[in-house]
């Protein structure tokens, strides 16, 4: 990333973090997931739109393109998804650790 992340994204960060450890891997919980997410997306397009210049958006749209895309797939059981939502958050969760 040619700009770094300031100190408070950073701090922002870690409090998503820590707050995607707090709700779990429930479905009920998932909108939250899912804001939590969309707000670290609009932090990382702060940044930049250029995915280039900006391997942070780089890696939340890869995530986007392939965990979240199953998360929101309809599924059979509610395990599948469950399961489906438990990957998104790992991922998420290596992402804010990295940046």
């Amino acid at each position: 990333m040619t700009t770094p992340i300031s100190v408070i994204h950073r701090k922002r960060f870690d409090e998503i973090r820590k707050s995607l450890k707090v709700l779990g891997y429930k479905e009920m919980h998932f909108l939250k997931v899912e804001l939590l997410f969309y707000e670290v997306l609009a932090i990382a397009k702060s940044y930049g739109n250029s995915d280039p210049n900006n391997d942070l958006l780089a890696s939340l749209r890869h995530l986007d393109q392939n965990e979240y895309k199953k998360v929101t797939v309809p599924t059979a059981k509610r395990s599948q998804r469950e399961n489906h939502i438990r990957h998104f958050i790992s991922a998420l969760k290596k992402i804010l650790s990295r940046h």
